[in-house]
């Protein structure tokens, strides 16, 4: 399936420029920053870009595991409705194969001409 255009378009407006600040960020903040993980003792140098990147990384990968946990119940509904329609087909077929049967035998019933006659009505 293809995006539309304008979809196109408005992706190109917003990761551009995004892409470009990222870029001027990463070459503006270069220097070293002192990350201390409290109660640890350990306390690296890492570059503040980096620091920020991977912040923004785990943000995005934290918000996906929420999106994904979120959306538990949709799909589990989904699997549920495939598996319904799924058995619906298979009933609906073995219904008609049973109609075409009936059908079938009815056509060789009124071709051989095998029918009992059915007493009168008022002879009991």
């Amino acid at each position: 399936m293809r995006k539309p255009v304008i979809s196109k378009v408005l992706s190109w407006l917003v990761l551009a420029p995004s892409a470009v600040a990222l870029i001027v960020f990463s070459v503006v903040n270069r220097h070293a920053v002192k990350v201390d993980f409290w109660p640890f003792q350990f306390a690296p140098q890492i570059r503040l870009f980096a620091v920020v990147f991977g912040i923004l990384a785990f943000g995005v990968l934290w918000g996906g595991l929420a999106a994904w946990a979120a959306g538990g119940t949709a799909r589990r509904r989904g699997r549920e409705a495939a598996r319904r329609a799924d058995a619906a087909e298979i009933e609906a077929r073995a219904l008609k194969r049973r109609v075409e049967n009936l059908e079938a035998d009815l056509d060789d019933v009124r071709r051989t001409d095998k029918v009992a006659a059915l007493p009168p009505a008022d002879a009991a």
